[in-house]
């Protein structure tokens, strides 16, 4: 007998008794080898699903159990397929193999076409707890350092071809998630030889992430079960971890230069391959610092930053400028473009952000910092320097922030503070918010106009020569930023020598105003403009809480200055075109059409020009209303002063920073909308019984544009709904509350009684195919908002005595996000032994899928539709109610020892 490698030999002795005869016999015993010590277990005897095939390219689809986040996309299924590939979007079979093909999220632990030239199995199994999870936990610990990972969940899938008599070809990958981050493992054992295109490695839709290992696209594919990036011969291990999309290419994969330091407040000096214009400075080198900072002048000196807004000495960029050595290692990194698909993305995002300026790129500048874990940095910001022709921009970028312990700072400053700006929740407690905040409709970017050349200087160390040529002076203009005014234009003016004078207007359209709306407006000369009262001096609160106004600059003028004061409505003309384009290109998200325009001007000090300018301009059209804040050149002024808005109850308000701080001469150089001069608002407010929601009331906030996606919220405190303890919930982006179990992707199922789950549908619909949408939430236990909810719930079920412990706000914003098509919210509220949640309506656009709004519960003992939701009113549920508030509905869900009657919960 032949005995194959694989085997031990034993040679026996046989006797015959009767013949005497000895024979010698070789006896083969097979030894199957073992697969090699990097692999995880596998197989039947693993307990895995198995498929045998002996040809063809199948894929099995495999739920998962746990969603796997890979490169900034959550998955809930994957696709095994028999040619080595795993796919999370779409299915795939056979190549072309492309390490970059862009069309898909993929692994391709070894892609090739098996089928032509073998047979073989593949199996897969999902663990959430055990020694499995004890494993992963220990590898990505070691491979990852810096992290700190306790795994939660681990996939496990082995591809062996010609098992014969042992696998030829064997290989396999382990996902791995846990503690909000997502891991993978690719182990290599034998490979016999293969024919055809192969390649080993991932990709990621538009190739933001992609990585082919070398050895698999060589003609060195036997060798992978040696290669390793984790110094363990055979595996590959890789974090799925990926930049929000607004950041630009980053890092040692990019290309970049990178800089590690640890515990220094060092800075590295950057030579520019192109001369770059910072406002009037032009620069050939900029200094790049681990706090966060970019100087152009000269680098900051080592004894930490300074955080006035306005130092005044020097050009700098503060991406997000703290003491961040004291707490934080770092990498930071940086490139320069000349060309390339860099120099595209750029050109496209100015001229998205800037559409008057017609631009090029010619050279794009990346730094970024990456603060604690490198593979999930705990703090991420980018800033990107653009240039080309005359002009030069730059765009801030920010992803995730851990909690910092020092005083921060992000926005820009000049020298002699001739521009500057600090973006607003960069420098007090909201810096974590960073994220969500913008000037350009893109949230967790800013971006800027750094220079004209042509209007800029260029330092120098010598003497220019004196121009003696005599100019003629110029008649004065008032900045571009600013509508037509005065009598010129054909405004009523009113000329003032003092006095705190008013004057009424009578609108000829009516404005609404954060909610209320108003047929008549004062007039005041002191810089404000009231609705509901008229005033004359202050007090300066922000939130007075008293009046709905616009303070364009509150200050008591007539002590110091004489001026004139004109206004003009127009219902026609060239302004209302100009006020169309400037509201479309502000909100983006809206499509207005200006139907009628306030313009009122201030001027004070008017010989020869006048020394203080600023202007409201009022605007409404296509049911929608903002306000424009224009200023111009400010003198000196005394006493208290203030610009922004405030509302009744202060509900809305807010005040422009540069307006209290000292630094009010600087507001023509201040914007929200990256023109300077200008402020722009929109007046919408939601309908008085929402509860505070969005951004701006400390929400997490989700926006999703087309997809059926939902996010798990842990309670802080258990709530009971109908029978069922529960310390989580899915909010949907299709207006569904499970609590239970996420609802399947495939789409609503409009049973009212559907029995399997627990659920509030606040609106239910297929929304994803036809509106973007903002959904954000928040968890009370103390303050106001208890206060409130407390006293709703008496109001409604006044038998109770009831005192709230616990709320929690979720609301959905579907359209345009100043003034939703589509606005509902759910407000869960505890306290004691009783849970109650309330239901509001607000404006509903045309929904062309089946709607439904109410709840039902596991087995439907409990449920309840809302009569208009389903039927074609539901754009009146705004109007209706069962607690006598349009557009609330109130119900009681549970008591901890006893649910009430359904016949109680529907009435």
């Amino acid at each position: 007998m032949l005995c194959s490698r694989q085997s031990h030999c034993i040679y026996k002795i046989l006797t015959c008794k009767t013949a005497h005869i000895f024979i010698s016999v070789r006896v083969c015993v097979f030894i199957l080898s073992a697969a090699p010590a990097v692999f995880y277990p596998f197989g039947l005897a693993a307990g895995d699903t198995e498929h045998v095939e002996t040809g063809g390219e199948s894929y099995y689809s495999v739920g998962l159990s746990t969603p796997f986040k890979f490169f900034g996309r959550t998955y809930n299924q994957i696709y095994v397929n028999y040619n080595g590939l795993l796919t999370f979007n779409v299915p795939s079979t056979s190549g072309p193999y492309s390490p970059t093909r862009g069309a898909e999220d993929f692994i391709a632990a070894l892609w090739n076409d098996f089928d032509d030239d073998y047979s073989g199995v593949f199996s897969y199994q999902q663990y959430t707890n055990g020694s499995v999870l004890t494993r992963a936990t220990q590898d990505i610990n070691q491979y990852f350092s810096q992290v700190n990972i306790n795994a939660a969940w681990v996939f496990v899938v082995t591809w062996r071809y010609a098992l014969q008599p042992d696998p030829a070809i064997l290989f396999q990958v382990v996902l791995i998630s846990g503690s909000g981050q997502s891991y993978f493992l690719m182990n290599y054992g034998d490979c016999a030889v293969l024919y055809g295109q192969l390649e080993a490695g991932y990709d990621t839709i538009n190739s933001t992430s992609y990585f082919v290992i070398p050895d698999s696209t060589n003609g060195n594919y036997q060798n992978l079960k040696n290669t390793t990036n984790v110094n363990v011969p055979g595996r590959w291990a890789f974090n799925a971890w990926a930049a929000p999309a607004i950041f630009y290419l980053f890092g040692s994969a990019a290309g970049d230069t990178e800089y590690s330091l640890t515990s220094d407040e060092g800075y590295v000096p950057v030579s520019f391959s192109i001369p770059y214009t910072f406002f009037d400075n032009t620069y050939n080198s900029l200094y790049v610092h681990f706090n966060g900072l970019l100087t152009f002048n000269q680098p900051e000196p080592a004894s930490g930053p300074n955080y006035n807004p306005t130092r005044g000495a020097e050009d700098f960029i503060a991406a997000l400028w703290s003491d961040l050595d004291d707490y934080y290692s770092c990498f930071f990194s940086y490139q320069q473009y000349t060309n390339g698909s860099v120099l595209t993305r750029a050109t496209h995002d100015i001229n998205q952000y800037f559409p008057q300026m017609n631009f090029t790129a010619s050279w794009v500048f990346v730094v970024t910092w990456k603060y604690g874990p490198q593979q999930n940095p705990a703090i991420l910001f980018q800033v990107v320097l653009i240039s080309g022709g005359n002009l030069s921009f730059f765009l801030m970028n920010y992803g995730d922030f851990a909690v910092i312990y020092e005083q921060t700072e992000a926005g820009y400053d000049t020298i002699n503070s001739i521009y500057h700006f600090v973006i607003p929740d960069s420098n007090n407690s909201n810096y974590q918010n960073l994220k969500n905040t913008t000037n350009v409709n893109v949230p967790g970017r800013w971006a800027f106009i750094a220079g004209n050349e042509s209007v800029t200087t260029t330092p120098t160390t010598t003497f220019p020569s004196v121009n003696t040529t005599t100019t003629t002076a110029q008649p004065w203009t008032a900045p571009a930023v600013f509508y037509p005014f005065g009598l010129a234009a054909g405004d009523t003016e009113h000329v003032e020598t003092g006095g705190e004078s008013y004057y009424s207007v009578g609108l000829l359209t009516p404005f609404k105003f954060f909610g209320r709306t108003y047929n008549q407006i004062y007039v005041n000369y002191n810089g404000l403009l009231t609705f509901n009262v008229p005033s004359t001096s202050g007090p300066y609160s922000p939130t007075r809480g008293a009046e709905d106004f616009i303070a364009a600059l509150w200050n008591d003028f007539d002590d110091y200055f004489n001026g004139v004061f004109s206004y003009q409505q127009y219902t026609n003309g060239s302004v209302l075109t100009r006020a169309t384009q400037d509201i479309n290109q502000y909100f983006s998200q809206v499509n207005i059409n200006a139907a009628w325009v306030f313009v009122v001007t201030w001027r004070y000090a008017l010989q020869p020009n006048p020394a203080i300018l600023f202007q409201v301009v009022l605007i409404s059209g296509s049911g929608q209303s903002y306000f424009l804040m224009n200023y111009g050149d400010c003198a000196v002024l005394y006493g208290q002063l203030e610009a922004g808005y405030d509302t009744i109850n202060s509900i809305s308000h807010f005040v422009i920073p540069d307006s209290t701080n000292g630094n009010y001469q600087n507001l023509k150089n201040t914007t929200n909308v990256n023109v300077p001069g200008r402020w722009a608002f929109n007046a919408w407010a939601a309908p008085a019984i929402f509860y505070l929601f969005g951004s701006a009331a400390g929400d997490t906030e989700y926006s999703l544009t087309s997809d059926e996606g939902y996010v798990p919220v842990s309670f802080s405190i258990p709530y009971t709904f109908f029978g069922h303890t529960y310390n989580i919930l899915y909010v949907h982006f299709n207006g569904l509350l499970t609590f239970n179990q996420p609802q399947p992707a495939s789409g609503p199922n409009y049973n009212p009684t559907r029995g399997a789950e627990d659920f509030i549908a606040a609106l239910w619909s297929d929304l994803d195919d036809y509106y973007s949408c903002f959904f954000s939430y928040q968890q009370y236990t103390n303050g106001s908002v208890l206060t409130r909810a407390t006293q709703d719930i008496n109001q409604y079920f006044p038998q109770m005595n009831f005192t709230a412990s616990w709320v929690f706000v979720v609301t959905w914003k579907y359209g345009p996000q100043q003034n939703p098509a589509i606005l509902l919210q759910v407000v869960l509220i505890s306290g004691g032994n009783l849970s109650f949640f309330l239901m509001n309506y607000g404006d509903l656009a045309v929904i062309y899928e089946q709607t439904e709004a109410g709840y039902d519960t596991i087995n439907s003992i409990y449920h309840f539709v809302i009569p208009d939701s389903n039927n074609s009113n539901y754009q009146n549920l705004k109007n209706t109610t069962n607690v006598n508030v349009p557009g609330r509905w109130a119900f009681i869900a549970g008591n901890g020892s006893e649910t009430v009657s359904e016949n109680q919960q529907s009435q």
